[in-house]
């Protein structure tokens, strides 16, 4: 690869960069409204699920990432097992130091077999 090729990589790769973080801050556009209304009223289980499957996507942008955890907040003692799934999957993509040395650190070792065979 020369240093025109390289550059052009460069060029190619920022222009994506800039591409994903267009559809991040679109993204938070979109859900902020979305979340302000489930936080504001008594949703039904299907739709917190639902509405946290989507945001998931966009977790990256830390302003989603409030937004995604003020409806877990919200939610946490009405459908703990909705919320505590989506938390978990958070720690184990974003943040999986925290979960070594606790009780869920094997979920740590379950991509792992998912992997073994490519």
């Amino acid at each position: 690869m020369d240093m025109r090729d390289s550059g052009e990589l460069e060029d190619k790769i920022s222009k994506l960069a800039k591409t994903l973080t267009g559809i991040q801050e679109r993204a938070v556009i979109e859900y902020t409204p979305l979340v302000h209304d489930i936080c504001n009223r008594k949703a039904t289980e299907d739709e917190v699920e639902h509405l946290l499957t989507w945001m998931f996507d966009f977790v990256e942008n830390e302003q989603m990432l409030l937004l995604f955890k003020k409806v877990c907040r919200t939610y946490l003692y009405t459908y703990p097992e909705v919320v505590g799934f989506y938390i978990m999957e958070y720690r184990k993509e974003y943040n999986r130091e925290s979960l070594k040395g606790t009780k869920y650190e094997y979920l740590l070792e379950e991509d792992k077999e998912l992997y073994e065979d490519l």
